[in-house]
């Protein structure tokens, strides 16, 4: 078998790579690297004291031969004064000797004064220029030829140690890269994961389901029953609550153990997927880790929310705690794929810096069954939160306004930077969560960005968000997005008043009264040449602007708003 032959050779190869780290591992422990990089430092530190910064270096090494041949002209230079000084000093010496002698009454040394004192002043002399010649050798400035010499070695010796400085540090990062690697590797070596875990946890869910529908169905033939006490309903409502908890539990053990695989298929065992195809593991790495098939839609205390289900089904439901909704979106068999795609895309946009991210968290992706052509997208429920309904009950202060535009311009730059763009940015798709946290929400994910853009929700007040280019038939892009976004901006800033509208349907800027700042931001979010996210994050309206770090809990009360939901401008489109 194919499969079988590939695993086996890469297994050889795991084996030898081993191989290959143990013995680095063992070369490099041998190597004193950190008291040689310690002596690099100090030797470098001590050169650039004497002798400066360096400059560039000359990649020739005749620059060390140019240097030890200069060196050697000078020593040589330098041996020969010091022996002219010390055969000078020498002869003074003897000098000296020679005129103690003629003083010593019991030397027979000759008694010649004029002799023995004739030649003092030449000996002197010679000496003096002796020892000056020497100090001038020892002490004189270099010239310039000499000094371009001295500097060229200087700063090639640094090169040197920088090289090998640098070269100690990759050793370094590879022994730590390989001691991470082996202490993983032994791990794996030599056996074979397998799905035991997660297919005893998927067992343990389909028995609490299993419980969990009997009790449902108990519950609603004792609502029918002549027996109905209520105090027997809240026994058997509790239970269902703790068997529901149970099952969300081992949800999330299943998603851990889905991680886990996860990780073995992209690090070391690519064949998981082939091996134990029943297990999904595909279906939830393609999915971003949202597709779960554990649960049900018609497993959670789910509340239909009619008013708001005018095109397809939404529901609001509690889990552990957090308020949650339930948009339901008809997929079939060509759609499927293409919609996990982008659910995903957007999921690993948002994981990249989750509640920093400015947008809004996709909790799970579930299916129902095989008969319903139907994908339920969870997310959090922030209800009476959007712009739309905040600004009709009690509009944001210019601060409040701020702030919160600073979080969508975040979520617009982490949608822009995994190359998504919204296209459906509106009032009611954008959340100001405790009115001082600005969220991106998500989209409807079974159209592309173009339709998204076309849709009639896409307005404020009296004021188009599609861009001037969008009418005129070019494709969504992120400009588009920025347009939607300073529209918004716009509308949040000029409170009551009216909305003037020019020929090309961008709003009237200059004669609005309000922030100069903001004036300015907002006329180069309306020019053809269109500030991005991050482009408007670093503008002067938000640099006193504190960013709001973490998400609080969408489970936190607000007064709902019918009216206001970004699952019903989904609806719309």
């Amino acid at each position: 078998d194919e499969r079988d032959e590939l695993i086996t050779k890469r297994d050889e190869v795991q084996q030898n790579l081993y191989s290959a780290v143990e013995e680095l591992i063992w070369e490099v422990d041998q190597l004193p690297l950190s008291e040689r990089s310690r002596t690099l430092q100090e030797l470098s530190a001590s050169l650039e004291m004497v002798y400066g910064q360096g400059s560039g270096a000359d990649d020739s090494e005749e620059v060390f031969q140019q240097f030890f041949k200069w060196k050697s002209v000078k020593t040589k230079k330098l041996i020969c004064v010091r022996n002219d000084t010390d055969t000078a000093l020498q002869i003074l010496a003897d000098w000296f000797s020679g005129i103690l002698k003629c003083f010593d009454l019991m030397s027979e040394a000759s008694s010649d004064l004029e002799k023995v004192f004739g030649n003092a002043d030449e000996i002197l002399k010679k000496v003096e220029l002796a020892i000056c010649e020497e100090l001038d050798t020892d002490l004189n400035e270099h010239d310039e030829a000499e000094k371009g010499i001295i500097m060229s070695a200087y700063s090639k010796v640094i090169q040197k140690v920088c090289q090998e400085q640098s070269m100690i540090t990759v050793i370094q990062n590879r022994y730590l890269a390989s001691v991470e690697f082996k202490k993983h590797a032994e791990e794996w070596l030599n056996r074979r994961p397998d799905i035991n875990n997660l297919l005893s946890i998927q067992k343990t869910v389909k028995s609490l389901k299993a419980q969990l529908r009997w009790k449902l169905v108990e519950k609603n033939n004792f609502e029918e029953s002549d027996d109905y006490s209520e105090f027997q309903m809240t026994r058997i409502k509790e239970e269902i609550a703790d068997l529901r908890n149970g099952v969300l539990q081992e949800i999330s053990k299943e998603q851990e153990e889905y991680e886990k695989l996860t990780y073995l298929v992209q690090k070391w065992f690519p064949e998981l997927p082939l091996l134990y195809p029943e297990a999904g593991i595909l279906n939830y790495m393609n999915s971003g880790g949202l597709l779960t098939r554990s649960l049900e839609r018609d497993l959670l205390d789910a509340e239909p929310m009619k008013e708001l289900s005018t095109k397809r089904p939404l529901v609001c439901s509690e889990i552990q705690g957090q308020k949650v909704l339930l948009k339901g979106y008809s997929v079939d068999v060509s759609s499927e794929a293409k919609v996990i795609e982008r659910v995903a895309k957007y999921h690993r946009a948002w994981n990249q810096q989750k509640e920093k991210s400015g947008l809004l968290q996709l909790l799970f992706l579930l299916f129902c069954k095989a008969t319903d052509p139907l994908v339920y997208l969870m997310v959090p429920y922030y209800p009476g939160a959007s712009l739309g309904a905040l600004q009709a009950d009690i509009p944001l202060t210019l601060e409040e306004a701020l702030k919160v535009m600073k979080g969508v311009a975040q979520g617009l730059q982490t949608l822009h930077g995994a190359n998504i763009v919204h296209g459906s940015l509106h009032g009611n798709n954008v959340f100001a969560v405790n009115r001082k946290q600005g969220i991106v929400g998500d989209f409807d994910f079974t159209k592309s960005e173009e339709q998204r853009a076309a849709a009639n929700t896409m307005v404020v007040s009296t004021l188009s968000l599609v861009s001037p280019e969008l009418k005129m038939g070019q494709p969504a892009s992120p400009a588009s997005d920025m347009y939607a976004y300073g529209c918004l901006l716009f509308w949040l800033c000029i409170q009551n008043q009216e909305i003037g509208i020019k020929e090309d349907g961008t709003p009237e800027v200059d004669v609005v009264v309000m922030d100069d700042k903001v004036k300015s931001l907002l006329l180069n979010l309306f020019c053809c040449n269109r500030l991005t996210a991050e482009q408007v994050l670093r503008d002067d309206c938000f640099l006193v602007v504190d960013a709001i770090p973490v998400s609080p809990q969408p489970g936190e009360e607000h007064e709902p708003c019918e009216e206001y939901d970004s699952e019903k401008i989904h609806e719309n489109q």
